[in-house]
């Protein structure tokens, strides 16, 4: 015969242990899709206009979001107070906003270094007192979608604890899902998007060239892909090439792309998605 438990069942040793756990994987997964759309999309993008390792980036934001999101998902579990859960939530939101504005200016490039050391001198990127103001836009936006996912998860937790089906433990993410779902893109439009751009249009014209070698071009067309650029380097255009960014102002207006041919690593700059010039800057060994 079973012995009565006098507690509570929302505080019974179990239920809570449930709690704790179905809190971490919230977190788990509020960090995974946040870093799906944030940059997973980007990486997907950069992959389909021959970026250089794309995926790295994905995973050197999305592990780090991963266990912020479990840790801060266990541990309002385990406080099981709103307000508290709100203020560490709050505090995510700001490690994914450094996350945001790092991964791809100053992470990525450190690792692609150790992945790729040939290419470590060839990058020369710069951390501007200018990108504070993208932590503060990237941070006023992940507070709100961050926040009210936070405060959503007690509540949430509790009807999917004591769900019997996975349906019914799973559905109640789904609403947190798509707030941060539609975060991580806002996050892609404000560096992801300005660095992807000068790659997708130096790949354009890199494929356009390849295309039509020997052919007589029109020159109006000749100028709109800005062929004259390639001239510096047409010898060393081949169909095979990767793309980084190399450097960057500011602004992110003014960026340079290195691109790794059969024989050769050439840096192409670029000015409002606009190709400028295009110089040989190392040989592969």
């Amino acid at each position: 015969m079973k012995s009565y438990s006098p507690d509570p069942i929302h505080v019974r040793p179990d239920v809570l242990r449930s709690k704790h756990i179905y809190g971490a994987w919230f977190g788990v997964a509020l960090g995974l899709t946040f870093s799906i759309f944030a940059w997973g999309m980007d990486a997907y993008k950069l992959d389909l206009v021959n970026g250089l390792l794309p995926w790295l980036k994905f995973l050197a934001g999305a592990i780090p979001c991963m266990l912020v999101g479990g840790f801060i998902g266990w541990l309002s579990a385990r406080l099981d107070k709103p307000i508290l859960s709100l203020l560490l939530w709050a505090i995510a939101a700001s490690v994914f906003a450094w996350l945001t504005v790092s991964v791809p200016l100053q992470i990525t490039p450190h690792l692609l270094s150790l992945v790729e050391p040939e290419i470590k001198d060839l990058l020369h990127y710069t951390y501007y007192e200018a990108f504070s103001s993208r932590f503060g836009v990237a941070y006023v936006w992940l507070a709100i979608f961050v926040s009210i996912a936070g405060l959503l998860q007690i509540p949430l937790s509790d009807s999917a604890v004591f769900s019997t089906s996975f349906i019914g433990k799973v559905s109640p993410m789904l609403v947190t899902l798509g707030l941060m779902a539609i975060c991580g893109i806002i996050v892609d439009s404000l560096n992801n998007e300005l660095l992807r751009a000068p790659i997708d249009a130096l790949n354009s014209t890199i494929q356009f060239s390849v295309d039509n070698r020997g052919k007589e071009i029109d020159v109006m067309e000749s100028r709109r892909m800005h062929l004259g650029a390639l001239r510096p380097i047409e010898n060393l255009v081949t169909p095979e090439r990767k793309f980084i960014i190399s450097g960057y102002d500011q602004f992110l207006e003014q960026v340079d792309v290195l691109a790794r041919f059969e024989s050769a690593w050439v840096e192409c700059k670029l000015v409002a998605n606009q190709l400028i010039t295009c110089k040989q800057v190392g040989d592969l060994r």
